[in-house]
């Protein structure tokens, strides 16, 4: 290309070497190098190359990520999977998953209330929701069994722990039946309105906290 007249000749401008773009780190790596290699051994390779074992310093690169592979000695790579109950669903989630999972045996016992409600010598019974959320946080903060691995790739196991028993709260009557029946429709009526409530509440947080998980692995698979 001939110079342009008033405008001076630049020299060319070397390309750059060892440099990425901006912030990404670029670890170029020869073709001869990876001559006659497979492809396990060359991702590795460029793996421990990378500085900190990540290409994107700023992205949560391969060697930072939950994700990433791992090396074993044979010179294979196994993707790290997430383990099963890896997502931490502590703090309010986890109490809403909790209080729930109580809403629901609640229900449970109150529509059998009310269901005996004609049944000779039965005995209305409740649970205390306060006594039973502490009882079932307390069992879910004791860290599950957890089994070992042979290789860091594989999924660990856990042992969850049984269901704990809640104390059962029996019900006195204002007034006692011939038959000794303790059920109280009207009382019965009330709790079950109110544990439906309470319910649709807790199942609404759940949900909403899941559907944004989705969401974003979603977005992440896009």
């Amino acid at each position: 290309m001939l110079p342009v007249s008033g405008i001076g000749n630049p020299p060319p401008v070397p390309p750059l070497s060892g440099s990425g773009h901006g912030d990404h780190a670029a670890n170029a790596t020869a073709p001869n190098t990876i001559v006659g290699q497979s492809f396990s051994a060359t991702l590795a390779q460029a793996i421990s190359q990378s500085p900190g074992g990540s290409a994107h310093s700023d992205h949560g690169g391969a060697g930072s990520g939950r994700n990433a592979a791992t090396s074993v000695p044979n010179g294979d790579s196994h993707p790290r999977h997430f383990p099963i109950g890896a997502l931490n669903h502590g703090g309010e989630h986890g109490f809403q998953e909790t209080a729930l999972g109580l809403r629901a045996y609640r229900q449970q016992l109150i529509a059998s209330n009310i269901a005996n409600a004609d049944t000779p010598g039965y005995k209305a019974v409740d649970i205390d929701f306060q006594e039973a959320l502490r009882i079932a946080r307390t069992i879910a903060n004791i860290p599950p069994l957890t089994l070992s691995t042979t290789v860091s790739g594989h999924i660990p196991g856990q042992l969850q722990s049984s269901a704990p028993s809640y104390p059962l709260k029996y019900h006195i009557p204002a007034q006692p039946s011939v038959d000794g029946n303790t059920v109280e429709m009207d009382v019965e009526r009330s709790k079950f309105a109110e544990n439906a409530v309470m319910y649709e509440f807790s199942l609404g947080r759940v949900k909403g906290h899941f559907m944004m998980i989705a969401d974003m692995l979603k977005n992440l698979k896009d």
